[in-house]
């Protein structure tokens, strides 16, 4: 049965960059079933494949194989990662990329079998600035074929991560004080954040929330939060809280980008209370 591959870029499909990771897929370990995460990852953003990454991997049948290309640091020092997860293996460059996948549990290999590499001279590419397809794309492959990690180079229990801060929340008169991140932003201009939505029970029954948004450009002070749990409850013109389809909390304008209209991005600080 043929195996699956995700790949997770900042490359875009302008270029060729795309085209050519899959061909080298697919002719070192033909048969592949190759699924598109996104090419649309900001460029360099480590951060923001890290977080798509976690959102979609889980959803992937045993067995999938996950390569996540966003390099700033190609052609340098850094090392090259695979990861066994559970019974999902990713592979990507250590820069914290696979933060979510570090968890207890985990394991992780800096690859270090050069032989794998493709070699200028055979015509297949070569040279420091492309390891998406150089690198990357045949370790990814040495393990659809069967390869264990083991076979792949040295085991590590220094892999990068991505130092975030965590939510937390406190005690308060009348429940309690939720404090996170906007994680990501998505097309849509919900604000996801990091809060986990369970953190609600700290006040059942409260109706409405006061959020307090950290670097809002277009509205000041606190800010009137209805609790609905869909976008269409939401009057026009009024936000809200929900629980999002990844078990956190989102703040959302129902037909509007509530991102464009308070002028936030994704890092800013959220503190959500009972109203």
């Amino acid at each position: 049965m043929a195996r699956i591959l995700t790949l997770l870029t900042d490359f875009g499909l302008a270029d060729y960059y795309v085209g050519a990771v899959k061909g080298t897929l697919l002719r070192l370990a033909s048969g592949t079933q190759l699924v598109d995460l996104s090419h649309e990852v900001p460029a360099g953003d480590v951060e923001a494949a890290a977080d798509l990454l976690a959102g979609a991997a889980p959803t992937f049948p045993a067995g999938t194989v996950h390569l996540a290309v966003v390099d700033p640091g190609v052609g340098s020092a850094r090392r090259l990662l695979a990861v066994q997860a559970g019974t999902h293996q990713f592979v990507a460059p250590d820069n914290g990329l696979l933060t979510p996948q570090l968890r207890a549990g985990s394991e992780a290999w800096s690859v270090t079998r050069t032989d794998l590499f493709l070699d200028r001279a055979a015509g297949h590419g070569g040279g420091a600035t492309f390891h998406g397809r150089d690198r990357f794309a045949p370790i990814a492959a040495a393990l659809l074929r069967g390869d264990h990690p083991n076979a792949l180079g040295e085991a590590i229990s220094d892999a990068v991560r991505l130092e975030v801060p965590e939510p937390r929340r406190e005690k308060a008169t009348g429940g309690a004080v939720l404090h996170g991140r906007v994680v990501r932003v998505d097309r849509y201009g919900n604000l996801v954040t990091d809060l986990p939505a369970a953190w609600l029970d700290d006040a059942a029954g409260a109706a409405s929330w006061i959020a307090h948004v950290d670097g809002a450009s277009r509205v000041s002070g606190p800010i009137a939060l209805r609790r609905v749990r869909f976008y269409d409850e939401l009057p026009p013109g009024e936000p809200g809280v929900l629980v999002g389809s990844l078990g956190t909390l989102e703040l959302s304008l129902r037909g509007e980008s509530l991102a464009e209209r308070w002028g936030v991005a994704r890092g800013a600080g959220v503190r959500i209370e009972p109203r």
